[in-house]
Parts: structure tokens; C-alpha cells; sequence
């Protein structure tokens, strides 16, 4: 009886240690928007290709797509002198949450157009990059 005791409390103990102990994250989970440092390059892909051809929509403040349909900014894919990435590139903004909407074209799908959307949390105001990615749609 005693050996399954401290079987158990061997065992048991460190598991209760570990899960009451938990990083803190630094990461906001409200705000955003223009006035800040950081950048958010936006990439598009589907099917593991990327849409050059593409408009991507930024909503502040949130992570769900806004019920009017309206979004705070919007920027043009475009391809960086030398570079094969095309990329939409919002600046000056602050640590928070943001919805992205893409909308896009690509004469390989049938039906040629693709859109797709993502939330997404940036921690700093740095430079962050991301994939949006895309799904075709008549």
C-alpha cells in the first residue's frame, strides 16, 4: 500500500507542479491600429502558391470579420524590386489585433478567384510577416 502512495505521489506531484505554473504572455489582446512602429507584410498563397494578384483588407481592434463589411485600410499586392514574393505592407502600426481579408485573382484556378481571411495578434511594434491563406470562389 505504502510502494502505490508514493507511486502515486511521484508521479502525481510533478504534474500538478507543472500545470499550475504558466508563462504570462506579452502578447495584447486588445487595441491596435495606426500610430505605432510596426509593420505587417502580408503575403498570399493557395495551394501553396502565391497571389500576386491580390487586395488585402485590414480590420483594427478586432479578430472577426466586421458585420458591415467595412475595413480600416486596404493595400495592393505588389512584388519588391527583386524579389518573387508579392506582399501587402501595412506600416506605422501599434501592438493588437487585426483581422486581414485578401481578395484576389490567379489564372491557374478555375474559377480564377481566390479570397481568404485570418486573424491575427502582433505582440511588438516590429516587423511581423504572414501567410494569408486563400480558397477559390466562383
Amino acid at each position: 500500500m505504502m510502494k502505490w502512495f508514493i507511486f502515486i505521489l511521484v508521479i502525481i506531484s510533478p504534474c500538478l507542479i507543472a500545470s499550475s505554473c504558466h508563462k504570462h504572455s506579452s502578447c495584447v489582446t486588445s487595441g491596435g491600429g495606426v500610430g505605432g512602429t510596426g509593420t505587417l507584410s502580408v503575403t498570399p498563397t493557395h495551394s501553396g502558391i502565391y497571389i500576386d494578384s491580390c487586395m488585402v483588407y485590414i480590420k483594427y481592434g478586432t479578430l472577426d470579420a466586421p458585420t458591415n463589411g467595412v475595413y480600416d485600410d486596404s493595400q495592393a499586392c505588389h512584388l519588391p524590386a527583386g524579389d518573387t514574393v508579392p506582399v501587402a505592407v501595412f506600416t506605422n502600426l501599434k501592438a493588437g489585433i487585426y483581422y486581414l481579408y485578401g481578395v484576389g485573382y490567379h489564372a491557374t484556378y478555375s474559377p480564377p478567384g481566390v479570397k481568404g481571411a485570418i486573424p491575427y495578434t502582433l505582440c511588438s511594434e516590429q516587423a511581423a510577416s504572414l501567410y494569408l491563406p486563400t480558397y477559390s470562389y466562383p
